[in-house]
């Protein structure tokens, strides 16, 4: 009879299943089984505040791990790049930009001999310009040289001041 009476019921409209409800429970045919809805329990301010804690904390992880460049800071910076090598021919393969909220990192090859990294963090003792000397690097030859200060010299003063003035700043 319960699977014809809930049959029934869901035939009804709102109002009329109420009654039938009501009616069961009167006559104590109402079978605690037979609800699907959990009852709401009463939080307390200690329930509260670890929800409220959890909600905080779960967008600041995603937040620091989510990359912040937009469209332009990439092929600005190539560009940016470039001109400094304007008078000496060279071939760079840059690396995509990386912008996080603490950090800055960007960095490729030139000529497929030198590869640099450079990193922008809120300390200075771990933001720098990092070098690999690849295969056919020649430390006597003048133009790596020149390459190398030129690398140095974009990163003191645009790149580093730019991103640190910029992003970590904010």
């Amino acid at each position: 009879m319960k699977n014809q009476d809930m049959s029934d019921i869901n035939k009804k409209s709102t109002p009329d299943q109420m009654r039938v409800l009501l009616k069961r429970m009167r006559e104590g045919k109402y079978d605690a089984n037979e609800s699907q809805a959990q009852p709401k329990r009463n939080l307390d301010i200690r329930d509260m505040l670890k929800i409220t804690r959890k909600l905080n904390e779960e967008p600041e992880e995603k937040k620091s791990s989510e990359n912040l460049k937009n469209v332009y800071d990439q092929p600005q910076e190539e560009q940016k790049f470039l001109n400094y090598f304007r008078d000496i021919p060279v071939n760079v393969k840059f690396i995509d930009l990386e912008v996080y909220d603490n950090l800055v990192f960007w960095g490729g090859t030139v000529d497929g001999i030198i590869q640099f990294i450079y990193k922008v963090t809120p300390d200075e003792n771990t933001s720098g310009v990092e070098f690999n000397y690849l295969e056919d690097f020649s430390p006597d030859n003048p133009q790596n040289d020149e390459i190398i200060k030129r690398i140095e010299a974009y990163y003191d003063t645009v790149f580093y001041k730019y991103w640190q003035s910029n992003i970590l700043q904010k």
